[in-house]
């Protein structure tokens, strides 16, 4: 990790892709000035670069100015990591844009800040009956995670969580089937309008770690996947059949 000079000056862009619906941000140091939501879900690879133009062409700037780029690493979709991790890789190489990577769920975390709601859980489908889980508190209006990202079942989760002393309030893509299977009298499921992760978040989270030097190397930067892809585990099961 490294620090660098004009942290409040560079023009940064958040991606999010990890999630169903993708989304863009722009701005400059700490400070967003636009985001852009993809126009439907699993629309990453057709619209990405697109929406980065545009944000780009609206703010009279060019790609070779970009000083961050901030990626939402995961846990998430497999493929949607890999393609913002590819970007991030290819304006390193090209512009040699400052690379953070920003935990899916810090960034969605955010996404409920603005309430009066003090313990949550971010959900994101893992297949197979499991989910990635990671659990917050908030102190002094910060989200401090109280559970790293993790894989476990609703099951395990409620053993854990389902607990009347301390409600806790869920989001997360992974509730859009399988809400039921968490729901309980001291587990609430937020709205759906709070489940995404945002690109708008994923800036604000990455900006902050910018200013802390905590950028990534471009050469070793990997999608934080908690576990190996599907295809994989069903490669190395074939191979040791």
């Amino acid at each position: 990790m490294q620090k660098t000079a004009n942290i409040t000056s560079a023009l940064g862009i958040g991606i999010e892709t990890s999630g169903r619906l993708g989304s863009v941000s722009i701005g400059t140091g700490e400070d967003l000035s636009d985001e852009r939501t993809f126009s439907a879900p699993l629309r990453h690879s057709a619209e990405l670069f697109d929406t980065i133009t545009e944000l780009l062409k609206k703010t009279g700037r060019q790609a070779k100015q970009i000083g961050r780029v901030f990626i939402s690493i995961g846990p998430g979709s497999f493929t949607g990591i890999r393609i913002s991790v590819a970007v991030a890789k290819m304006l390193a190489l090209a512009a040699q844009t400052k690379i953070v990577a920003v935990s899916t769920t810090d960034a969605m975390a955010l996404n409920v800040s603005d309430t009066n709601i003090d313990r949550i859980a971010a959900v994101i489908d893992a297949k197979r009956n499991q989910f990635f889980i990671a659990a917050f508190e908030k102190h002094a209006g910060q989200w401090q995670k109280i559970l790293s990202d993790c894989m476990m079942t609703a099951e395990e989760f409620k053993s854990q969580f389902d607990n009347p002393q301390k409600p806790i309030s869920l989001l997360g893509e992974g509730l859009l089937y399988y809400a039921n299977k968490f729901e309980s009298d001291n587990i609430k499921i937020l709205d759906s309008s709070y489940w995404s992760p945002r690109a708008g978040n994923v800036f604000r989270v990455g900006a902050k770690m910018a200013t802390e030097g905590k950028f990534s190397d471009p050469v070793s930067l990997v999608p934080f996947y908690i576990r190996r892809p599907e295809a994989e585990e069903n490669l190395e099961k074939n191979k040791s059949a």
